[in-house]
């Protein structure tokens, strides 16, 4: 049994807007169901107690008044719905950015950084590529003054007495 559609043909029943063969299978499946009939019962009362109420008539040009209070809700609309799509879509895009201005900052090759001779080692860099194009010098005392100033510039300029390469 398919309650919800007699329920819907219960109150087209009430409201007189039935035909004669929905009425009659309405009122076989009431003999059937008690839980129709009772919903029946039930939609009845709440009929007859809003038929014996006087309801107030409405105030001089209420037609009206409602009427230019909907075009007026309608026209307010559009923008109520962009508010409320731009509330949402701002947080949004904030965190989007962080995420993107994060992922560049972590995900970038740093510049500059500064490598040990073992991180050199490590990251397959010659630490002899400086000094490889001064020895590829045809003067042999050309070859040894440079580097020995190279070397005490590297000496004077850390304390610790280990050479620092440049990736």
């Amino acid at each position: 049994m398919d309650c919800k559609k007699f329920e819907k043909s219960i109150l087209r029943a009430l409201d007189g807007r039935i035909t004669s063969h929905e009425k009659k299978e309405l009122d076989e499946h009431l003999q059937k169901c008690p839980l129709c009939s009772a919903t029946q019962e039930e939609y009845k009362v709440i009929l007859n107690a809003l038929k014996e109420k006087d309801f107030p008539e409405p105030k001089p040009y209420f037609e009206e008044r409602l009427k230019a209070k909907l075009k007026q809700r309608k026209a307010s609309e559009p923008w109520t719905m962009w508010k409320q799509w731009g509330i949402r879509t701002i947080p949004v895009s904030l965190v989007l950015i962080l995420l993107f201005g994060a992922a560049i900052l972590l995900l970038s090759p740093q510049e500059g950084a500064e490598l040990s001779q073992s991180e050199a080692l490590l990251r397959d860099l010659d630490p002899l590529e400086e000094t490889s194009a001064l020895l590829d010098r045809e003067s042999f005392v050309d070859k040894n003054m440079e580097l020995i100033f190279t070397a005490e510039e590297n000496n004077n300029g850390s304390n610790n007495g280990t050479r620092r390469y440049q990736p």
